[in-house]
């Protein structure tokens, strides 16, 4: 199938798999019970998934509508979900990228920058965003810096392992003509 794949086939597995990110970001964990408000959701498997399956923007465009759906249906905070799809597409992006369907060791190496990018990035965002936000100091944002770096390392280190053991079986799936 490869690039033959119909596009209506390509949209009808975009939103399949936004929809199961979308359920799927419900089954919230946190992962530190001394700051619970970071929380772990494997949602962003299923754009992992996609970008690696398919293409980076593809995974994206899960990213986008998953966190539409989820701040229409609960949330209702538009910076929280904002600061969820940077981190997912600051994980996604570069781990499809570099991974682009040639082996084993280029998967591991884009998990890797996947994480460290995504880490990096969140740390930053946080130390910008989170002082006008929550209206708390840069101080708390600091002290509270080495858990939200913790967490997205988690995190997103979970993502990779889980999606490590899955891509290919699903690949198999959804192109069934494919390797």
């Amino acid at each position: 199938m490869g690039d033959s794949m119909t596009n209506t086939k390509k949209v009808a597995i975009v939103g399949v798999f936004s929809a199961l990110a979308f359920v799927v970001m419900y089954l919230e964990l946190p992962i530190f019970p001394a700051v619970n408000f970071l929380k772990y959701d494997p949602s962003d498997i299923m754009a992992l998934l996609i970008a690696f399956i398919y293409s980076p923007m593809l995974g994206v465009l899960v990213l986008v509508i998953k966190d539409i759906l989820f701040y229409l249906f609960k949330s209702g905070d538009i910076i929280g979900i904002a600061m969820n799809f940077v981190a997912g597409a600051l994980f996604i992006v570069p781990a499809a990228m570099i991974y682009s369907k040639k082996g084993r060791v280029r998967e591991i190496l884009g998990y890797l920058a996947g994480i460290a990018v995504a880490t990096g990035g969140m740390a930053l965002l946080n130390i910008v965003v989170v002082p006008f936000y929550w209206k708390v100091s840069l101080e708390t944002v600091f002290a509270l810096l080495p858990w939200i770096i913790g967490f997205n390392a988690i995190k997103f280190s979970i993502d990779s392992v889980v999606n490590y053991i899955i891509h290919r079986r699903v690949k198999k799936i959804l192109e069934p003509n494919e390797e």
